[in-house]
């Protein structure tokens, strides 16, 4: 066999490879966070849409596994004030309710749009997917909040605690009001335009390492906390 037949037999057999992998089922659906805060300047509010996608995989681990598409909520409180980050992730406070590659956790989802507890995963998720409208949510069940001293320094990154925003983020901020809506809307984008060292630290945490060697929330976090797949999307 010659070797440009030997690649193309190779990249035959790759495709049916993928196409076994996730020959069970794909299904996806969309969430889109908003958060509006009072400032001394007025009221100030962000949003985020994030895909979530569940596969089912039988090749090369048989499973159910899901990935996120999307980037943190970036709110800018204008002068005086850092700006509040609300990660993709929750492994900071260790809230159940928000997962590291699936968002927010099925059983949250279906309480807010007063589903039934999923029993099977691929029902809840296309069941979801129909959703749509506004639901109210309060501080304690968003993902982790972060700000940063200096927003040009990802090793500046602070912990923001919910029930007080003006002790990291500004005098005179507080909740106007949290929402959390399955969506058709596009996937949000542009983070990277905030956060311009998120691609020159793809693979590594915030502080420039690449272990988890340290007790320190830089030490914690990655860019994969900001902006998935891969750490960052292609604006």
């Amino acid at each position: 066999m010659t070797q440009a037949r030997w690649r193309s037999y190779l990249r035959i057999v790759a495709i049916g490879l993928v196409a076994i992998a996730v020959a069970g089922c794909s299904k996806s659906y969309r969430y889109k966070l908003t958060v509006a805060v009072n400032t001394p300047d007025g009221v100030k509010h962000a949003s985020s849409v994030v895909e979530v996608l569940v596969e089912n995989v039988i090749f090369p681990e048989r499973g159910t596994f899901s990935n996120l598409r999307g980037e943190a909520l970036y709110l800018d409180l204008g002068s005086g004030a850092r700006p509040l980050v609300a990660l993709l992730t929750n492994q900071i406070r260790g809230y159940y309710g928000w997962t590291r590659y699936a968002g927010p956790n099925l059983e949250f989802v279906c309480e807010l749009y007063n589903m039934a507890p999923p029993t099977n995963i691929m029902d809840a998720v296309a069941t979801i997917a129909r959703q749509r409208g506004p639901r109210k949510i309060d501080s304690g069940r968003l993902p982790d909040l972060v700000t940063f001293a200096d927003v040009n320094n990802p090793g500046s990154v602070i912990q923001v605690n919910p029930d007080n925003l003006q002790a990291t983020v500004g005098p005179g901020v507080s909740w106007n009001e949290i929402t959390l809506e399955v969506t058709d809307e596009p996937i949000t984008t542009g983070i990277k335009s905030r956060l311009p060292w998120l691609s020159a630290y793809r693979g590594k945490r915030l502080d420039g390492r690449t272990d988890h060697g340290k007790n320190t929330l830089a030490n914690t976090l990655t860019t994969a906390d900001f902006a998935q797949p891969s750490g960052i999307e292609k604006d």
